[in-house]
């Protein structure tokens, strides 16, 4: 079973803090706006020791863009959740 999130920064650290995410297509573009809208929303980690730590499992150029597969190498769902994925 798959399912598409994209949704703004609020939504996707909800997915995130519930451990339902195994994996994250990132889109980069060659541009720099400055500031803005985050692309993930607080996670409630303080310490680069808590950090959801991803795994790079593909890079591809698309076009001049760049597309970055990650997977979570552990859950940030709480006790019970566990890394990993389907």
């Amino acid at each position: 079973r798959r399912v598409l999130l994209e949704g703004g920064p609020t939504l996707a650290a909800a997915f995130l803090a519930a451990g339902l995410v195994d994996e994250a297509v990132v889109h980069l573009a060659p541009q720099l706006l400055g500031a803005g809208t985050p692309m993930v929303g607080a996670l409630g980690i303080s310490t680069i020791t808590d950090a959801l730590h991803l795994h790079v499992t593909d890079v591809t150029r698309t076009g001049g863009d760049v597309q970055i597969r990650l997977r979570p190498t552990r859950h940030t769902g709480g006790p019970g959740t566990t890394g990993g994925g389907s």
